[in-house]
């Protein structure tokens, strides 16, 4: 199941507006996808020192590298701000929700399809302990308020198409208008 958490009580916004929370089961379906793909970079990165030419890995960091292997740890190297190589769209269908991802690298999609319950609650009962999830904050839900194509009664329906890009220093996330193709970048890039 997918869970959308809309934050009611605008007071406490600053810790989230919307929220998306997976699954454990598509949480673990991500995440062994990513890792089979992972682990085809990490091992062309230690064997080369780099992956098709790209995402080089000095001497040293493929030293680290196999000793994480040997640790059963499969970390590839994407670049100093890329935490990972994934990128994660959320199109909302009630009573359902598709869930891509796509490898940038390796370029490759999937796609997991599950039931999706939309919730609205205060920030305070939602617990922030999940594995695989996004949060779109008040500055970037204020935004998105902004933006044109934007119908807030719309916001957990096939309307719009939820794009969130993890790096090591923020997440990006990038909306749709599914009927226009219109999208906006609604990233907070000052808090980073």
């Amino acid at each position: 199941m997918v869970t959308l958490y809309k934050n009611i009580n605008k007071s406490s916004w600053s810790k989230y507006v919307l929220c998306v929370v997976f699954s454990k089961s598509i949480n673990e379906q991500i995440n062994d996808w990513e890792v089979n793909l992972d682990k085809i970079v990490f091992d062309e990165q230690i064997k080369t020192g780099s992956f098709h030419g790209q995402f080089p890995v000095d001497d040293n960091r493929r030293i680290r590298m196999q000793e994480s292997l040997k640790k059963g740890i499969i970390r590839p190297y994407y670049g100093a701000i890329n935490a990972r190589a994934c990128a994660y769209t959320l199109k909302i269908m009630p009573p359902k929700c598709v869930i891509g991802v796509e490898h940038e690298v390796i370029n490759e999609k999937t796609f997991f399809e599950d039931t999706v319950s939309i919730l609205q609650k205060d920030a305070s009962v939602i617990n922030d302990d999940f594995k695989k999830g996004f949060v779109i904050e008040e500055q970037e839900y204020r935004t998105l308020q902004k933006w044109e194509y934007w119908n807030e009664k719309d916001e957990f329906t096939s309307r719009y198409i939820y794009k969130f890009f993890p790096t090591s220093i923020g997440l990006v996330t990038i909306v749709t208008a599914t009927h226009t193709k219109d999208k906006i970048d609604i990233s907070d890039y000052d808090n980073w």
